[in-house]
């Protein structure tokens, strides 16, 4: 009986061990603060948003600044080219993600380019203290930039 006790302890302070070295402390909520690429950048100045991290979910989403606005009074060909201008500056993405390592594993269950729903990808992440930092892998020359909300 001792030896069945010892060994679920065992069994329990290693799950519980590599579950605290799987947890990176990404918990929480970051708000966008910059994004660089080749050849230029958005600050806050140009893009809104957030990241929000809790257990395994994750939700993000960016929106530029000065998005054009529509009427349903308009021409129904001027609102649609607003409606394209307007969603073309937006960002998003949800699903439920694992961590190995630096790298995040987001499955995502809603994006708003159609053709990513349902795919994974992979983010190196960098956490420098109330900063947080992903980098998509699939390219490495972007990178964004949050701040960890209070």
């Amino acid at each position: 009986m001792k030896i069945k006790l010892a060994l679920v302890a065992l069994l329990i302070t290693i799950a519980a061990v590599n579950a605290l070295a799987a947890d990176p402390k990404l918990d929480g909520a970051y708000k966008f603060v910059g994004l660089t690429f080749q050849g230029g950048g958005q600050t806050e100045a140009d893009a809104k948003g957030m990241i929000v991290v809790h257990g395994k979910y994750m939700a993000f989403v960016r929106a530029s600044v000065g998005r054009p606005t529509w009427d349903q009074n308009e021409p129904e060909g001027d609102r649609a080219k607003k409606i394209i201008a307007a969603y073309q500056g937006l960002a998003a993405t949800c699903g439920t993600f694992e961590v190995q390592g630096n790298v995040i594993s987001l499955q995502q269950l809603a994006q708003s380019s159609p053709s990513s729903m349902g795919t994974t990808t992979k983010w190196e992440y960098k956490l420098e203290g109330n900063k947080l930092k992903i980098k998509p892998a699939a390219n490495p020359g972007v990178e964004f930039t949050f701040e960890r909300l209070p």
